[in-house]
């Protein structure tokens, strides 16, 4: 998706489901993977966790274990529901 750069910061909703609430990542690094065969491939990004307090919430409510900003974590083009803020 060319409307999305690293450094961007986005809220997303977790392909796990609605129950778990949206959180904002940061975008590092696009990959996308083409179709081969049988295969679909995928499209998304390298992205790391933004604000603490979600990530408490993450870990406290949903057993995501997640410790502080900076965090690894993959995000899938359809996961992102809008940008928030560009860095």
């Amino acid at each position: 998706m060319a409307r999305y750069k690293a450094g961007d910061i986005v809220l997303i909703q977790c392909m796990s489901g609605e129950a778990i609430p949206q959180f904002h990542v940061r975008l590092v690094e696009r990959y996308v993977k083409k179709p081969q065969g049988n295969w679909t491939g995928y499209k998304g990004w390298k992205a790391e966790m933004v604000y603490q307090s979600e990530i408490d919430m993450l870990r406290k409510e949903w057993s995501i274990p997640f410790k502080s900003e900076g965090d690894s974590t993959w995000v899938y083009d359809s996961e992102i529901l809008k940008k928030v803020e560009t860095t």
